[in-house]
Parts: C-alpha cells; sequence; structure tokens
C-alpha cells in the first residue's frame, strides 16, 4: 500500500496529492505539503467536474498528530477553477477543512474536542501546541451541534431520579441601589439526575420551579409518568414541580439533607456557647467549641479516639447544651436507621418531647421543618432512597469548575456538565463522522 495513501487516511483528509513530507525531529513538528486532486474536483451546485485551473489557494492547516510527531502542518493547495456550466470561477469543494473553524481539519478539530471532554482547553492546548481561545471557541461551537443529537438511551430506567442543586458563581453588585439588596447573591444550575445511571440527564439555570422544569423538558410525557420515586431536598419548588409533573412519583426528602440540616442546628448551639466562653473566659470550653473541632463533636463514637472521647465526656459534664445537642444529633441518626413508619413515628414523637424541653432555639426551628415534610421524611424510610449519587456528581462538577478556574459563561458551564457527568459526548453520541466531515451548527 502506498505510504502516502496510508498517511492521508491518518490524517482523515481525502482526495488529495501528498507532494512532500518534512519531519523535525528535534521538536517532533512535521510540515505536510499537499495539492488538491483535480480529477476529484466538482462544482457544488451543478456537480460537474471542473476543467479549467484558475489557480491554487494556498493553506496552512493544522492536522492530528501522527505518532511522536504531536505537532502537524498541513501546507494544502486548494484548486480554484472554471465551472462550465455555472460560467464562474468558484473553489473546489474540500469537506474535511473544517467549515467554522478553517485553519484546522476536521480530524484534528475532533481530536481537540475528544481531549476537550475530559481535561481544560488550557491542557488541550498546549499538548496540540494550539491556541487556548481558538480551541475554547471550537469546544462551544462542538457542544453546540452535539446538543442536536443529544438524546436519553432507549433502555434508561427513570422509574427513579433525583434533582440537586450546584454552585455556579456568586455575584458581587458594584453598588448597591438600596440598603435591602444583598451584598452578594449566588447563582446555582438545577441538575436532573438518574442515580441507576449516575449520569446528569439535563440541566437548568438557576435554583427554581422553573429550573428544574427546564431539566425535565428532556423526559417525555410517558416517562414523566413513569417516574415512580424521586429523592429532593427540602426546597419547596422542587417539591412543586415533582407533584406537577410527575404525578406518580412518591417525593422522598433524603438523608443526606436532613443529616446536612440536624448538623448545621448543632452548629448553631456551638457557636452561641463558643461565644459565651469567650465573654466567660473559660479556657476548657473555648478549646473544645472552637470551629475546627466541630465535626469531632457531632461524629459517632465508635471514629473517636479514646482521649477524645474522654475530652467529649468533660464536655458533656459541664456545659448542659452541648450535651442536650449532642444527644438530639444521636437520636436522629437512630431514628433514620428505622425500618418501618410505626417505629420512625414513636422515635420521632421522643425526639420532640427532648427538643422541646430542651428550649433550644436553634432544635426548636429545625423540629418545625421536620414536622413540614414529616410524609417526605416517611417516604424516604420505606424507600431508603438519597440523593447520594447526586452529592457525588456535585462533587465531579465542583472539580470540573476547579480545573477551569471558575465559569462565568453560564451556558458553557451546563453543557460541560452534560459533556462530563452526562450524556453530551462522543461515549455516547457517535461523532466518529466528524473527523471527515463537519455538520454544520
Amino acid at each position: 500500500m502506498d505510504l502516502k495513501y496510508v498517511i492521508s487516511q491518518f490524517l482523515g483528509i481525502q482526495d488529495i496529492i501528498i507532494e512532500d513530507i518534512k519531519l523535525f525531529k528535534k521538536d517532533l513538528r512535521a510540515v505536510i505539503t499537499a495539492r488538491q486532486n483535480k480529477k476529484h474536483c466538482y462544482c457544488n451546485q451543478c456537480g460537474l467536474q471542473l476543467s479549467n485551473t484558475h489557480e491554487w489557494i494556498f493553506k496552512e492547516l493544522k492536522a492530528v498528530p501522527l505518532g511522536i510527531y504531536s505537532q502537524v502542518t498541513l501546507k494544502y493547495y486548494q484548486l480554484r477553477a472554471h465551472c462550465d456550466d455555472c460560467h464562474k470561477v468558484i473553489l473546489a469543494p474540500t469537506d474535511w477543512i473544517h467549515p467554522q473553524f478553517r485553519s484546522m481539519t476536521c480530524a484534528f478539530a475532533e481530536h481537540a474536542g475528544r481531549l476537550m471532554e475530559e481535561i481544560t482547553c488550557e491542557a488541550t492546548a498546549r499538548l496540540l501546541h494550539a491556541n487556548s481561545k481558538t480551541l475554547w471557541d471550537l469546544d462551544q461551537h462542538r457542544m453546540e451541534v452535539m446538543m442536536k443529537y443529544l438524546s436519553l438511551p432507549k433502555n434508561i430506567d427513570i422509574s427513579y431520579l433525583s434533582a440537586d442543586e450546584v454552585h455556579f458563581k456568586t455575584i458581587h453588585p458594584k453598588k448597591r441601589t438600596s440598603i435591602f439588596q444583598k451584598r452578594w447573591e449566588p447563582k446555582f444550575i438545577t441538575n436532573l439526575v438518574c442515580p441507576t445511571e449516575g449520569k446528569v440527564l439535563f440541566n437548568g439555570p438557576g435554583r427554581s420551579a422553573s429550573s428544574l422544569a427546564i431539566a425535565m423538558s428532556v423526559l417525555s410525557p410517558g416517562q414523566l409518568l413513569a417516574v415512580e420515586r424521586f429523592a429532593v431536598d427540602m426546597h419547596d419548588p422542587f417539591i412543586m414541580t415533582i407533584k406537577a409533573k410527575c404525578p406518580n412519583a412518591q417525593v422522598c426528602v433524603d438523608r443526606f439533607h436532613l443529616v446536612q440540616a440536624i448538623n448545621s442546628a448543632f452548629d448553631k448551639v456551638r457557636r452561641q456557647e463558643f461565644k459565651l466562653a469567650q465573654k466567660t473566659k473559660d479556657e476548657f470550653n473555648q478549646n473544645m467549641l472552637e470551629p475546627h473541632r466541630r465535626f469531632i463533636l457531632i461524629s459517632k463514637e465508635k471514629n473517636l479516639s479514646k482521649s477524645e472521647l474522654k475530652l467529649l465526656d468533660k464536655l458533656r459534664t459541664v456545659n448542659q447544651n452541648i450535651h442536650t445537642g449532642m444527644l438530639l444529633v444521636e437520636y436522629f441518626h437512630k431514628l433514620l436507621d428505622k425500618k418501618t413508619i410505626t417505629g420512625f413515628r414513636k422515635a420521632l414523637q421522643t425526639w420532640y418531647l427532648v427538643v422541646r424541653e430542651s428550649k433550644l432555639k436553634a432544635f426548636l426551628e429545625l423540629s418545625k421543618t421536620i414536622r413540614k415534610y414529616r410524609k417526605n421524611i416517611e417516604a424516604y424510610i420505606t424507600s431508603r432512597l438519597t440523593t447520594t449519587v447526586s452529592e457525588g456528581l456535585n462533587n465531579k462538577i465542583k472539580v470540573l469548575k476547579r480545573m477551569g478556574y471558575g465559569y462565568s459563561n453560564e451556558t458553557s458551564f451546563m453543557r460541560k456538565i452534560l459533556q462530563r457527568c452526562g450524556y453530551l459526548n462522543h461515549l455516547s453520541i457517535n461523532t466518529d463522522q466528524f473527523y471527515f466531515k463537519w455538520p454544520h451548527p
């Protein structure tokens, strides 16, 4: 087989004649000179073969790496000829040159695009010796094209879903129009997650009812009716949207957010006691209630050392509010471990009683929230559903955001989430043809 033909196939280019190949081993660079094959040049309007050569247009293109030669430059001469049927001079079409980014081949664009699915545009630019801004534009263009092909797998199990928000960025207004305006405003992205697949199905901007509605728009009416269970946090707009969109779904408040709420209530008590210890100059309470020790106070006894257990026993003796708070946290975990609704309700009544007697404001407020969402918590007791997969994906998204040093473009961030954690990638959408001919957006 002709070597030049093999090289052209490796580069993902067709209908060319390779005239020269230069290899520079010092910097692992290759320069290939090629000319368009005149025999395969046809008018893109009438389909007639182009006859009379008008001129050769020179173009320098980036091509995919060839083995150890990571920087491949294609010096290409494209035919500009006269069409006898159309009676005008036209540029012979070349499908393998990217229609949007004319300085690279389609193969190079797809190769870079697949790299940017896993690493940052800046890192891809270093590997491929390309401009990072150009690759960022390419990445946005590629995701826009792939959005048209985005669809859920046919055999996906959507009987169990979950939804959670992830922080996008915090806006700090330069000027405050009134004293009631917040000094900062956090922005979120709401993700619809399929826990059985461990994937983000779709997402929407914000943390409102409409945000979840946008995320759920990827599901057909039949799929919405097929949803049996839905795990969320204690956020009313989400619960209202689920009840409206998925009438057959049982809404569950998951354990992760319940534990987060009880820990937050205890931390409020800890902060109050810490401030009191500072005022009274109680060194022992100050040392035990410092912020870096807050996780020790709510940890299970089996996870603590003997010395830590001794200090906690002494703290329980000298600080009644902390002792009561630790008991409430410990008992709350036990009531969430109940396997039956009857057992859960009995344990919850006992917990309510201790909260009322303790008169701790943070836990009294929490008890009102627990009463409000009791039925949704009971749904968790019977189903044991959680949003742990959603939280795991949130951690993956946070890593994605740190890798990119934050995102300012909301649409780009949402698509990146779908690309990294969902189905907007070449593993779910077959983009092999993109190596040879790029579809128009």
